[in-house]
C-alpha cells in the first residue's frame, strides 16, 4: 500500500477546521478540538506524512504558507500551521480578523517522499522538489560552509508553470543563496521529491458550512 493510501487525504473539511481555528484564535475562544474536524477516523491519533497549510487572497495573492516535511500529528499540525501560516509567516504581515472573510484556505497533505538520483528526477505536474546543498558563506572564505534548504509544493510548481530548470534555480535562491548558480553546483544538488493531496475552500463556502451546522 502507497503513502499516497495510507494517509488522509486533503478535503475540505481540513480547511473547514482551519477556519475555525483561525477565527478561534482572532476572536480570542478557545481553540477547537479534534472532534470539530467531523471525520471518521479510528480512536488513534492521525499522522500524515507531512503537511502545509496556506492562506490566499484571490487567484494568486498569497497572504501565508507554513508546514513540515516530516510526519506530523493531523489534528495538531492543522491547528498549529493554519496560525502559524497566518500570524507568523514572516514574508508578511499577520492576518486580521477583517480579513478573514476575504481568505482561501488551503490544506496540502504530502506523501511519497523519495530521494531522485539527479536533479531532473522528478515530473512537473506530478511531484514537488525539496532541494539541499553546501556552499561557501563567500568567495573570500572557502573554508566557510552553509547549508541551504528550500521546498517547493507540486501544486505551486504546477501554477507558476515553470521548467524544472527553473524550479531548481528559483529553490536556490529561495533556500538565501544569492551567489552564481553555476551548472556545476546545479548538478550536484541533493533533491527529493514528493507528491500531495490539496484542498481550497473560499471563507464564503466556509460560512455557508458553518451555517448549515448551526
Amino acid at each position: 500500500m502507497t503513502q499516497a493510501n495510507c494517509s488522509p487525504q486533503a478535503t475540505e473539511e481540513l480547511c473547514y477546521f482551519c477556519f475555525k481555528v483561525l477565527l478561534a484564535k482572532l476572536q480570542g475562544k478557545p481553540l477547537p478540538s479534534q472532534s470539530a474536524l467531523r471525520v471518521c477516523w479510528d480512536a488513534q491519533p492521525v499522522q500524515v506524512p507531512g503537511l502545509f497549510v496556506g492562506w490566499h487572497t484571490g487567484p494568486s495573492g498569497l497572504r501565508g504558507c507554513m508546514g513540515t516535511l516530516k510526519p506530523v500529528e493531523l489534528h495538531r499540525g492543522l491547528s498549529d500551521y493554519a496560525l502559524q501560516s497566518a500570524l507568523h509567516d514572516l514574508r508578511f504581515s499577520p492576518i486580521s480578523l477583517k480579513e478573514v472573510k476575504m481568505l482561501t484556505c488551503r490544506v496540502s497533505i504530502l506523501h511519497s517522499f523519495e530521494s531522485c538520483s539527479d536533479p531532473l528526477d522528478w515530473k512537473l505536474g506530478t511531484h514537488g522538489v525539496t532541494i539541499a546543498f553546501t556552499a561557501a558563506l563567500c568567495s573570500f572564505c572557502p573554508c566557510g560552509t552553509c547549508r541551504y534548504t528550500a521546498t517547493l509544493l507540486p501544486e505551486v510548481i504546477s501554477e507558476e508553470g515553470m521548467s524544472q530548470e527553473a524550479v531548481l534555480e528559483k529553490l536556490v535562491h529561495k533556500a538565501g543563496y544569492r551567489r552564481h548558480c553555476s551548472p556545476k553546483m546545479m548538478r550536484s544538488l541533493e533533491v527529493t521529491r514528493f507528491q500531495s493531496t490539496v484542498c481550497n475552500l473560499d471563507f464564503q463556502t466556509f460560512a455557508l458550512k458553518q451555517e448549515a451546522l448551526s
